[in-house]
């Protein structure tokens, strides 16, 4: 991760796929944005008590917490109301129609490392 004090925006990747993580880190790298990194919902929503991200990308099928409950807890907070958020998922029908208006977008799994780098240069840049 890099340092958040020397970048201009941060981001923060939720997906408790940790390759994909791993994946997603080393094209986002090149945003000069902060990155950090979740493998849980769980992790996250210790992550987000201490941290107001720029964007975030979030994974909905996980265990535990699930992205569903990190999305209802991000969007309930006004700390987060600027944040942008892009859902990551493989089950699109996951998210029903009042989940839709909490989101900036929405990327059906498998997504290429440079689409989602393209998708969210975008949406730093609105």
């Amino acid at each position: 991760m890099t340092s958040p004090q020397s970048q201009p925006c941060s981001i923060l990747l939720i997906d408790d796929e940790a390759d994909l993580l791993s994946l997603f880190e080393v094209v986002l790298v090149r945003l000069d944005c902060a990155l950090y990194k979740a493998e849980s919902g769980k992790r996250a929503l210790e992550i987000l008590a201490e941290l107001v991200p720029t964007l975030i990308v979030l994974d909905l099928a996980m265990p535990e917490v699930s992205g569903i409950e990190v999305l209802e807890a991000i969007r309930s907070n006004a700390a987060y109301d600027t944040t942008k958020l892009v859902v990551l998922t493989a089950v699109p029908l996951m998210l029903e129609r009042p989940h839709v208006n909490m989101v900036d977008m929405v990327l059906t799994k498998p997504v290429t490392p440079r689409s989602l780098e393209s998708i969210i240069r975008g949406l730093l840049s609105s």
